[in-house]
């Protein structure tokens, strides 16, 4: 059997040597995490198989919204359901053969979709999200990146007047937390950004959120930080089992022992956490982008979400990136590009983008818990294993923040920010 082996530079790892912690999976949030515990003076070993363009960090809107804090699942959304399942809304797919072993997470989902449930997650996130930038900046700052940043806000866009009306509970939360919404008439979304075409009756401009116009090198960024001294190994783990000592895992067939263990990676850190005895909903909320060129000289400036359309338009370089809503599907489920089609030629109506030259298809699982809460925190079976997953669409924005909490947790310490709504053992 083929051993595993580290990348041209890092060290080897041997099969039943003793290593000192292992991150499981080479998104934002496991890299973040590897960094931080690199900097604490641990020697840290990345394992990840796979391509880091196919990862949600990678193909995601790049937006760092500070707006970010409510659940997927809420009070008004049971009405909602019937039409979502029979595909009447672009913004919603479902892979009906992947319901079956979806049944659990569906649950917990239908739930968490009250009023209690909603605004207890708006508390739970707030204290993560407030600080996303300040953290994103730190590292923009020590890796060179500053430049991939804007701090332009966000918008979110209607079609129909008087939607603003529908959001008038949701506004008075975010003012509660301090988060500024402006709302916008036509006029006002025209001066922001004149490049759009005369389809938006209203608008909110969340002004203290920020983007960036290329997540693929945040994390590459992040990625040439950590291995420069460090190892990955380029497999899946297979088995994770705790001792009286420390933690094996079985890689390529072998045993590899580590002090501690982050599990880190995405819609597969469910099978990791259930061999611990942690039983985890999680699903991939897939994502679709194209990137489609610009025509003439208009651009965006900012991100933008229609809320009729279904669709996010971020600027990046080369164009503008269009991305779908939710497809619920299990990780390995065919993939469906009917919506990502029906969304880009959409969007070509709304922007100045050339649809027939856009770019192939890329497809991403964002880990989703049924609650919108990330997953961290110690696993039941032993304090050496951290898990840190489930963070859905806000994983690039708060991955960070998050890398700073897991290398709290390894050294004994108390997180920033509090970590008891997101324990591995709330299901």
């Amino acid at each position: 059997m083929d051993r595993p082996q580290a990348r041209t530079g890092s060290p080897a790892v041997t099969p039943a040597a003793r290593g000192d912690v292992a991150v499981i999976g080479g998104g934002m949030v496991g890299l973040a995490s590897a960094l931080q515990l690199q900097r604490r003076g641990r020697t840290v070993t990345l394992i990840d198989p796979g391509d880091p363009l196919g990862r949600a960090s990678y193909g995601n809107a790049g937006v760092i919204s500070r707006g970010s804090i409510f659940p997927v699942a809420g009070p008004g959304l049971i009405s909602k359901l019937p039409g979502y399942g029979l595909g009447r809304s672009v913004a919603v797919r479902v892979n009906y053969r992947s319901l079956p072993r979806m049944a659990g997470w569906v649950r917990h989902f239908l739930a968490a979709c009250n009023e209690a449930s909603w605004l207890a997650a708006a508390e739970a996130l707030d204290p993560l999200v407030r600080t996303a930038l300040d953290h994103h900046m730190a590292l923009a700052d020590e890796l060179g990146t500053r430049h991939h940043y804007r701090q332009t806000g966000f918008l979110r866009l209607y079609r129909q007047s008087g939607s603003l009306a529908s959001a008038k509970r949701e506004r008075s939360v975010l003012a509660r937390f301090g988060i500024e919404a402006e709302p916008l008439d036509a006029a006002g979304i025209a001066a922001l950004e004149p490049g759009l075409a005369d389809r938006y009756a209203e608008g909110l401009h969340f002004t203290q959120s920020a983007s960036v116009d290329d997540p693929g090198a945040i994390v590459a960024a992040l990625y040439a930080a950590f291995t420069a001294s460090a190892g990955h190994i380029a497999a899946h783990v297979t088995d994770i089992r705790p001792t009286n000592d420390d933690v094996e895992l079985t890689i390529g067939g072998e045993t590899h022992r580590f002090a501690q263990v982050v599990v880190a990676a995405g819609v597969h850190s469910a099978s990791l956490a259930r061999a611990l005895g942690d039983r985890i909903p999680l699903v991939g909320e897939r994502g679709y982008h194209r990137l489609a060129p610009w025509t003439g000289n208009a651009r965006l400036t900012r991100p933008i979400y229609d809320v009729s359309g279904g669709f996010v338009a971020s600027p990046m370089a080369g164009g503008a990136r269009i991305l779908s809503g939710v497809e619920l599907a299990l990780p390995d489920a065919p993939a469906d590009e009917s919506q990502i089609a029906t969304v880009l030629a959409d969007a070509a109506r709304s922007l100045p983008v050339d649809a027939d030259a856009a770019g192939p298809v890329w497809m991403g699982s964002r880990p989703s818990t049924p609650d919108s809460l990330p997953v961290i925190g110690f696993s039941r079976a032993s304090r050496s294993v951290v898990y840190a997953f489930g963070h859905g669409h806000i994983g690039f924005a708060n991955g960070p923040a998050t890398g700073l909490a897991v290398a709290a947790l390894l050294a004994g310490e108390t997180p920033d920010f509090p970590i008891k709504p997101f324990s591995p053992q709330r299901f």
